[in-house]
């Protein structure tokens, strides 16, 4: 029978290694370390070392892997070298302790060396018309952790040394503290500058809340511009359709945001449901018109998966559809969606632009209200289905100002300089958003379509949608593009 031998790896520590484990373990030889002992520290030499009453105690307690911590801030100087009579590496800590107690101890040698290399220079100050000439101290790398309080006590021993009357040495005098305080001269008076001071910062009292992320909130909604962009809906994208036009689209839209509010789904999942449709038969030209409420259903089914907390069931969805589709032609559909869509589902909503905007313009929540209905209008007319969530957004939340005003708005304009910062957009870049816009909710009530005027008829939405002001002079004002900058 062969036998097989195994190679064991050997390490040059072993014997020590073992050694130190019997000497910490066992009870004849010593007592076990404490935990603290045993996380960097190896001792060397172990058969060196002498036990006596029971308790191991090495001869070198020298320690294995240590190196030596070396300062590498230190900075050579002309003069000659000041050598610290103490047993312990001198910190920044040490040097204070020393600074503190300097009126109570004779002035050494270090502290005339400091002080000579502190060296005052006289510089002007300019602030508004005055000019002020005001004596600096240059110092040193190492001499710049210094506190002002440590200058100016240095300043004070300086100044005993030169003169040779007596004076009081330890009071601080407020013409000393002038000496060191360099008045920064006022803000400049720029057009750019005067631009920034009039935007306000919205997230200034966020930063308690991790949840509004005030550090990155800005660079989130940039990215969130650039997603729309790259996931944009070009104008009459219905055009090359043949059996599928715009009328079809409004009427699925319609029926849609009928589910939604049947069901009380997100509305982030009904925007969501939209943007799906318009992307995938803007891709899918031939899609047939026996497939188009399939289209629509499966999206829904796609978006509240994605939205909702607990979407509903697919057993639902083709309950909606009076039994129209079968699941596995929904769960097919699904496939071919995501598939052309590349899995790129995550596109703006102009309700995550409208969140911005309205606490950029401190709107009450009346006007948040009336701006969500404004998208959902638009959502389902097809002139406005290219324009950007984001200007969906500003020209609804413009609307929305201009018919409630907000009652603590010191400004006389609806568009501020605050909200045309954080928007990116200007009066007029909205300006033919808002007449489309405007146009399409003035005949709400006329329209064929009404799920969305009669959902916010109810008391639950403050019955936003009859509002006189919706068919006011304000309203015409708007269509006819004549807009309050």
């Amino acid at each position: 029978m062969a036998t097989h031998f195994r190679i064991a790896k050997t390490d040059e520590n072993d014997a020590a290694r073992v050694q130190a484990k019997k000497v910490l373990k066992e009870p004849a030889v010593g007592k076990r370390a404490v935990l603290g002992e045993l996380g960097n520290k190896v001792l060397k030499n172990v058969d060196n070392g002498k036990c006596k009453d029971g308790v191991f105690k090495s001869t070198d307690a020298t320690f294995k892997n240590i190196k030596p911590r070396v300062d590498t801030h230190w900075k050579k100087t002309d003069g000659p070298i000041t050598i610290f009579p103490v047993s312990k590496p001198v910190t920044r800590s040490d040097s204070l302790k020393g600074l503190n107690n300097v009126g109570l101890k004779k002035q050494s040698k270090t502290t005339t060396s400091v002080v000579a290399a502190a060296q005052k220079k006289v510089v002007q100050v300019t602030k508004g018309t005055e000019v002020k000439k005001v004596k600096v101290v240059n110092l040193k790398r190492e001499e710049s952790r210094l506190t002002r309080r440590s200058l100016t006590k240095l300043k004070q021993l300086k100044k005993q040394t030169d003169s040779s009357s007596s004076t009081s040495s330890l009071t601080t005098n407020s013409d000393d503290d002038d000496e060191y305080k360099i008045e920064k001269p006022d803000s400049p008076d720029s057009h750019s500058h005067k631009l920034i001071e009039e935007v306000e910062n919205i997230d200034v009292n966020d930063a308690w809340n991790p949840m509004l992320v005030s550090e990155y909130v800005n660079d989130i909604y940039d990215y969130l511009n650039s997603l729309e962009e790259t996931f944009a809906i070009r104008e009459n994208f219905l055009e090359s359709h043949k059996q599928i036009n715009h009328k079809m689209r409004t009427i699925l839209i319609d029926w849609i945001n009928e589910v939604q509010y049947q069901y009380k789904l997100e509305i982030d999942t009904y925007h969501m449901t939209v943007s799906i449709i318009d992307r995938y038969l803007q891709l899918v030209v031939d899609t047939p018109k026996k497939e188009l409420q399939l289209v629509g259903v499966t999206a829904m089914f796609i978006a509240s998966k994605y939205e909702e907390l607990f979407p509903p069931d697919i057993d639902d969805f083709v309950y909606i559809t009076d039994d129209t589709y079968k699941k596995k032609q929904i769960l097919d559909m699904e496939k071919q969606i995501v598939k052309v869509l590349d899995f790129h589902l995550g596109k703006p909503l102009p309700t995550h632009f409208l969140r911005r905007y309205s606490k950029a313009a401190k709107a009450a929540d009346k006007n948040h209200l009336a701006a969500k209905y404004l998208i959902e209008m638009a959502s389902i007319d097809y002139s406005t289905a290219h324009y950007k969530p984001s200007e969906i957004a500003a020209a609804a939340l413009y609307i929305s100002l201009s018919l409630f005003p907000v009652a603590n708005n010191t400004e006389l304009k609806v568009w501020t300089k605050t909200l045309e910062h954080y928007t990116h957009y200007n009066v007029q870049h909205i300006t033919p958003i808002v007449q489309r816009l405007a146009k399409v909710v003035k005949n709400a009530p006329k329209m064929k379509v009404h799920a969305v005027h009669h959902k916010y008829q109810s008391s639950k939405f403050e019955r936003i949608s009859v509002q006189p002001e919706f068919q006011g002079t304000v309203m015409d004002q708007l269509i006819d593009g004549e807009l309050n900058p």
